[in-house]
């Protein structure tokens, strides 16, 4: 749903101490259809809860859990399963989101893909997937450390940068051209 071909990242844009916990993006959320015939979606972000301190009061740990579950007609229930910290960097807000197996237990590789979000006054949602074309120019030119390997059916692309690096240069860069597809629109549907 949200992973794929995207670039991927050994490190975080931020790590879980100076993450951002924005209340804003928590709650359950009905993905804007492209075309007509497409399956309904539906999305919950919610901030992970960790045992109460000395003060016996509740407590969030930096990490969201994002679910997504989509009604396939022809096959089923489809589900994507991740668990994401939020960053605002340069004015904007950024998740660095790692992509989880059924079970809930992070996939073998493990690594971090990019995505940026708006909340609307409504408390909507727009998320904008990290362009692979443009981490991998950053890569070629030497903004960031990785690796860009072209095989004759895919690209794949890897950032080694440490998180202060990456952090660096998303702060600075143009949001347009890291995130320039379409953006995923979310209606908020409860808090």
């Amino acid at each position: 749903m949200f992973a794929g071909c995207l670039p991927e990242s050994k490190n975080p844009l931020s790590t879980p101490q100076i993450s951002t916990i924005d209340a804003r993006i928590e709650g359950v959320y009905a993905q804007q259809k492209e075309k007509s015939d497409e399956s309904p979606a539906y999305w919950h972000f919610h901030y992970r809860g960790a045992k109460p301190g000395a003060d016996n009061r509740a407590r969030s740990t930096p990490w969201i859990e994002i679910l997504g579950v989509s009604h396939e007609k022809d096959s089923g229930l489809d589900n994507g399963h991740y668990r994401a910290l939020a960053t605002h960097l340069g004015g904007h807000d950024y998740l660095s989101f790692v992509d989880l197996g059924p079970d809930g237990a992070r996939k073998s590789a493990g690594n971090f893909s990019f995505a940026r979000y708006e909340v609307n006054w409504r408390g909507n949602l727009r998320i904008w997937i990290v362009d692979k074309n443009a981490i991998a120019a950053a890569i070629k030119s030497g903004q960031l450390r990785g690796t860009v390997k072209v095989g004759k059916w895919n690209t794949s692309v890897l950032v080694t940068d440490t998180t202060a690096r990456l952090a660096a240069y998303f702060a600075a860069a143009e949001p347009a051209k890291l995130f320039s597809g379409k953006p995923m629109v979310f209606r908020r549907v409860e808090r």
